[in-house]
């Protein structure tokens, strides 16, 4: 597919995101605190190479897109927490403070 074919690649785009966001349900839905630990960077980082890739191969070319994606990756690495005790996924809405607590069940996070 040629660089800057938006209208055809947004399909493809729009299904992988659909896609990402159903996978996505495996940090909600289960109890594994710790192998969310694990896949929560894969998963993240791929997600942005994914959205940088498709940024490419829209037309985008400015570096200040790259910069964009990478600052939100890092953020989005940072902001998710996991309770050992009950499983739940914290999403950090506050980066200067986060969680000590689990909003669940209480449990003292130890992350």
């Amino acid at each position: 597919m040629a660089q800057g074919n938006a209208h055809d690649l947004f399909p493809v785009f729009f299904g992988v995101w659909v896609a990402l966001g159903i996978l996505s349900l495996f940090f909600f839905l289960n109890k594994d605190a710790a192998l969310k630990r694990k896949v929560w960077p894969a998963f993240t980082i791929a997600t942005g190479i994914l959205f940088i890739g498709f940024l490419w191969a829209m037309g985008a070319s400015s570096p200040l897109f790259v910069i964009a994606v990478v600052i939100i990756t890092v953020l989005n690495l940072r902001a998710a927490k996991f309770c050992d005790a009950c499983g739940k996924t914290l999403m950090m809405r506050n980066p200067l403070s986060p969680p000590q607590y689990c909003a669940k069940c209480g449990a003292k996070l130890t992350q």
